[in-house]
């Protein structure tokens, strides 16, 4: 942001931010602008307008001056504010997890659509694997009372998991425990439903991913192997020994990977009902089924 003598207004620095964030390739230039100008000032963006004229302090400026030099490098704005919002809940994100996304919303879609057709018990078990920040299982939390388990193989994501379930503790019980997939889970429980976001980008294909994905967001979190898939044969194959019968199996997993995941499914005669549900853009994005 250029000094300037005159007072610096809340519009001069949107305007400015805007036109200096479009110059340097950010796709959502006034977006980005408005959204970090409002963390920087502590108010929700509709401040911003109705507050137009007022003036920034030297302290607002130096703020609101580092996140703008942040995103310039490439800083998705997720971890600049540490925040992201998912499924109505705000939770706390940092480098070390995944920052969530909107079409991971259509998994919890799944799950409670398809939980809301089992006999459950009055208090399930539900293991969000590969938990990351914690998203899933809080996001389910909202509408089923249960026994969450969070699983991951990072003990750094691990942490912010456990600051995110903290935030929600009245929606727990909440289990953190930390392994490699459901090796972790050798000695029980058995759950009611298992559902995962796994690493399912193709190794292949890792560098072809936008930078601020490339640079910023966790490799451990996004690499699934060769095709993508090695993470999700191991969590289908591993899963019917830790589900109940009648269980839910649920997964996240990319568009042109339906066929072999549901293959998978299918081949392990563990499975029935097996189904794909398409994200809001119409893509495969889930890969469910029931345990025999």
């Amino acid at each position: 942001m250029n000094e300037r003598k005159q007072a610096w207004t809340i519009m001069d620095a949107l305007n400015w931010t805007s036109d200096y964030f479009r110059q340097h390739g950010i796709p959502t230039p006034r977006l980005d602008a408005e959204v970090l100008l409002a963390e920087a000032l502590g108010v929700e963006r509709i401040a911003l307008y109705t507050h137009f004229d007022q003036p920034l302090s030297e302290e607002e400026r130096s703020r609101y001056r580092a996140f703008i030099k942040r995103r310039i490098a490439g800083e998705p704005v997720s971890y600049i504010r540490n925040k992201k919002e998912f499924w109505s809940r705000t939770l706390f994100v940092d480098p070390r997890v995944l920052i969530p996304r909107p079409e991971t919303e259509t998994l919890v879609e799944v799950v409670k659509s398809r939980s809301a057709e089992m006999s459950l018990p009055s208090l399930p078990s539900v293991l969000d694997m590969g938990c990351g920040s914690g998203a899933i299982a809080l996001a389910i939390s909202s509408f089923m009372k249960g026994r969450f388990f969070l699983a991951d193989i990072d003990p750094g994501a691990l942490a912010v998991a456990k600051k995110n379930c903290m935030a929600y503790a009245s929606d727990g019980p909440f289990f953190l425990v930390c392994g490699d997939l459901l090796t972790a889970f050798r000695d029980g429980p058995i759950f009611d439903i298992i559902v995962s976001n796994p690493p399912y980008v193709a190794r292949e294909d890792m560098g072809n991913l936008p930078e601020g994905i490339r640079n910023f967001e966790p490799v451990k979190a996004l690499d699934g192997g060769k095709g993508g898939l090695e993470v999700l044969q191991t969590l289908v194959s591993q899963s019917p020994k830790h589900l109940n019968g009648g269980g839910l199996f649920a997964t996240e997993i990319a568009p042109d990977q339906a066929e072999a995941v549901t293959g998978f499914l299918k081949e392990s005669g563990q499975y029935e009902d097996i189904q794909v549900t398409p994200d809001l853009a119409g893509h495969p994005r889930v890969a469910s089924a029931r345990r025999k």
